[in-house]
């Protein structure tokens, strides 16, 4: 276990370094984004994430923002696709 711990905050230092979003998903049913900067657009079959670096593209259906901190969004529904904008 200490070693998947240390192996896990390497990749943490790792990406806060590149200033990258860390990106969860659940199946095609469930997307956590963390390192958010803001919804660009939103609707039920699209919506665009500004984290700085890039731009995250999620194309679905019945896409709903579940919840919304000021750096992370859960977003919930069909999920088809999911791109990057750099």
């Amino acid at each position: 276990m200490k070693e998947h711990s240390k192996e896990t905050k390497r990749k943490s230092s790792f990406l806060s370094t590149l200033n990258a979003p860390c990106i969860e998903l659940s199946g095609n049913r469930e997307l956590l984004i963390e390192g958010s900067k803001g919804v660009l657009s939103y609707s039920a079959d699209s919506v665009r994430v500004n984290t700085g670096g890039m731009i995250v593209n999620i194309a679905g259906r019945e896409l709903d923002l579940r919840c919304i901190s000021d750096s992370a969004l859960i977003i919930d529904g069909f999920i088809m696709s999911l791109s990057f904008t750099v």
